[in-house]
């Protein structure tokens, strides 16, 4: 009896929210096609990606999925240009290969993709910026919750309530 593995690329598509490639065509390329419903440029280039080549996990391509996601929108909320972002996936994508390649080497995962982002982050805004620790700790957070589960696996464990914020007129 064979156990089945959930597939890395579809738990990466999943992670970034995108949706599963559906022409007949789609092909492993990188970015097919953007879709229109992105926040910015950086944020449809990371949506178009069908697939990052070295993911070996499917829970580790899921958080690195999440992690590309919420990165791409930081770029895009500080004006960051789409080449700023296509650099950062090639880079991610090198790496993630790289790693891969490695003997008995762990799977590329969600903290991997954001030490690169704040390897990045430091040497735009230098080592000693104050924020850069606050940064990091919520990127970590927010690949971390309210997990879905695979595609083709059921949750396993139940989602924690959220503490709604009560906010007051003065």
């Amino acid at each position: 009896m064979s156990e089945t593995r959930a597939d890395p690329q579809r738990a990466f598509r999943a992670g970034l929210g995108g949706r599963e490639p559906t022409a007949p065509g789609a092909g492993p390329g990188l970015a097919e096609a953007a879709p229109g419903w992105a926040r910015g440029a950086n944020e449809a280039l990371v949506l178009a990606m069908h697939r990052l080549p070295g993911l070996t996990d499917a829970k580790a391509a899921f958080e690195t999925g999440r992690a590309l996601r919420i990165i791409a929108r930081l770029l895009d909320e500080v004006g960051a240009p789409a080449r700023v972002g296509e650099q950062f996936r090639d880079n991610l994508v090198a790496a993630a290969i790289a790693h891969a390649s490695r003997p008995g080497a762990r799977p590329w995962g969600g903290e991997d993709t954001i030490a690169m982002f704040m390897e990045l982050y430091h040497r735009t805004l230098g080592p000693a910026d104050p924020a850069a620790t606050i940064v990091e700790r919520r990127l970590l957070a927010w690949i971390r919750e309210e997990l879905r589960p695979l595609p083709g696996q059921p949750r396993t464990e139940p989602r924690p309530a959220r503490k709604k914020s009560l906010k007051l007129a003065a």
